[in-house]
């Protein structure tokens, strides 16, 4: 039962990572959670008037994800926080899907554009944000 949740949370954890949101509308990023990542469930009980953002969490409180939007209702930047028992396997996909582009820090493109995936390790969980390249 344990290693089918694990799977389970590992599918939820690559495949939010696999995904380019950046640039998207809120209304479809709903739509790609609702339909693509039903173990994530959106979370509208805090409010932060400095952030326009979007959380999304799973149930067990392992993975949450922020989408920062502009104020145009568009994503501009995309974070997520894990609890460290999913780190081996961030960094075997992260290692895998993206080319190194120093410690803890990778590149893609997509779409023409190029994105910068940076992972921060923290006290009692790691960070992996997602943004354009600048």
């Amino acid at each position: 039962m344990k290693v089918g949740i694990l799977l389970f949370l590992f599918g939820i954890t690559v495949n939010v990572v696999a995904q380019n949101f950046i640039g998207m509308h809120k209304d479809n990023i709903h739509e790609v959670m609702k339909k693509n990542y039903p173990g994530l469930k959106l979370n509208t009980n805090v409010v932060n008037h400095d952030y326009k953002y979007l959380k999304y969490e799973d149930k067990i409180n392992e993975i949450t994800v922020l989408f920062f939007l502009s104020e145009d209702n568009r994503c501009t930047l995309v974070r997520r926080m894990c609890d460290y028992s999913n780190i081996n396997d961030e960094l075997q996909f992260l290692n895998s899907k993206y080319k190194p582009a120093g410690k803890d820090t990778w590149i893609y493109e997509d779409g023409g554009k190029k994105y910068l995936v940076t992972l921060e390790e923290g006290e009692w969980y790691f960070t992996i944000t997602t943004k354009l390249k600048k």
